[in-house]
Order: C-alpha cells, then sequence, then structure tokens
C-alpha cells in the first residue's frame, strides 16, 4: 500500500432506490463533511429521488432500470475520477460531517486500503444486526481502482459488501473498523410499509445468500481473519 500524496481527492457516491424522504438529510451531511463531491447514484427510482436529490445539491447519476446496489456503485465510480470512493446509505439517521471524514481520513493518508464504519449507541436493532454481520455494512471508504476491481461488482446487487469483502481477503486489504457513534438507517418497514418492505428483505437476503452460494468456501468473506487487518478506530 502506497502512502497518497497530500489533497488527495475524494468523492462521496450514494446509492438510492425510492429514497426521496431520507436522502436530503444524508447529502447535507456528506456535504457539510466537504471532502468532495457528493453524487447519487438513482437506481431506477419511481419517486421523487433525482429531484430530491438534485435540490439538496448532489450530482445525479441516473440509470434508467434497476441495477441494483452493486450495479448503481459501479455505474457511480465509472462516471468518476476522483481517486477515493466513500459509500454512504440513503436512510442513515444520525449521520455526522465527522463520521464521513473519519471514514475518508485513513484511506486519503493512505494509513489504510478500505475502512468500515460501525454503528454504535444508534437503535439497538441496526447495531446489533451490525455486531452479528459487520461485513454488510455499506458505510466504506476505498480507492475507487479497488472498487472497480471487484470481480462481479456490477451483477453483485444487495451482495456488493460480500463481493468487496472477498476481493479484500483475496488481496490482504489493510481495514479499519470506524465506530460511528449514534448513526443507524431506518428499516425497510418503516420507509415502505410492513408488508412490501418484508418483502425487500426477503430479496436483500436472498441476493446475499446468492452472492455467497457463487462463490467457493474457501474465498467466501470474512472479514477481520486471516487476509484482513482489521483495527479500530475513533470517529473524530
Amino acid at each position: 500500500m502506497r502512502r497518497r500524496p497530500p489533497g488527495h481527492d475524494a468523492v462521496v457516491l450514494i446509492p438510492a432506490l425510492d429514497e426521496a424522504t431520507t436522502i436530503a438529510s444524508v447529502i447535507a451531511v456528506a456535504r457539510a463533511a466537504a471532502i468532495g463531491p457528493v453524487v447519487v447514484i438513482d437506481d431506477g427510482s419511481e419517486d421523487a429521488t433525482a429531484e430530491v436529490a438534485t435540490a439538496a445539491g448532489a450530482e445525479v447519476v441516473r440509470l434508467e432500470s434497476n441495477h441494483g446496489k452493486g450495479g448503481a456503485l459501479e455505474a457511480g465510480a465509472r462516471a468518476r475520477r476522483e481517486s477515493v470512493v466513500v459509500l454512504l446509505d440513503a436512510d442513515l439517521t444520525g449521520l455526522r460531517p465527522r463520521h464521513v471524514r473519519a471514514l475518508a481520513r485513513p484511506v486519503v493518508a493512505g494509513k489504510a486500503d478500505m475502512t468500515r464504519g460501525v454503528f454504535v449507541g444508534g437503535r439497538w436493532a441496526t447495531a446489533l444486526a451490525q455486531r452479528m454481520l459487520p461485513v454488510l455494512n455499506g458505510q466504506r471508504a476505498l480507492a475507487r481502482e479497488k472498487l472497480l476491481s471487484v470481480p462481479g461488482l456490477a451483477d453483485s446487487r444487495y451482495g456488493v459488501e460480500i463481493a468487496i469483502a472477498e476481493q479484500a481477503n483475496a488481496e490482504g486489504w489493510v481495514t479499519l473498523d470506524v465506530p460511528l457513534p449514534g448513526v443507524s438507517q431506518v428499516v425497510k418497514e418503516e420507509k415502505r410499509g410492513f408488508l412490501r418492505g418484508f418483502l425487500i428483505r426477503l430479496r436483500m437476503y436472498a441476493e446475499i445468500l446468492w452472492e455467497l452460494a457463487r462463490r467457493p468456501a474457501r474465498h467466501r468473506p470474512h472479514e477481520g481473519g486471516a487476509h484482513v487487518r482489521t483495527r479500530r478506530r475513533r470517529a473524530r
């Protein structure tokens, strides 16, 4: 891993599907962090996600059809030239500019290949879920070239974090865990209504399981094992 030069450029990528009710606040925080442009990838939304994102000051990459989270991130990364990408979900609550900067700083400084956010002290359900399956956390920072090097990125859909973790394991990336105090997410059942949200959740789990199943057992990601050195860092 090479130390990156001062002033290294970064961009915030926010994949979004029908997130008009939550995305403006995430954009506002990402812009206040002032680490670089904020880009929303509108993944075939049927609501006003793109219009709300534009009004909130983000640049928008619009996909005419739904490509899934992995496909949206791939499209967003290819549309940019900044060297470091910070990945944020569009439905975060409790996010502060210091959290975004804490994710970006170690990668920009060349002290890590990737950072991974860890929810601490927010809603118990999301914090517990991430303690059980930290590999699925969508708040990360890494080099744009590393993201685009992930095999099957465009087709990984909700399994994108699994695909990234596999590549991190295979290449021995240095990964830092960054605590994100007070950060949580609006769960799908709250955003979409119980039945529709539950069905979306089932689809998400199915895509994650498919991503795991199609990878050889010896390569399945575990982030923090023999291949990835994981350290914790405070958000400042």
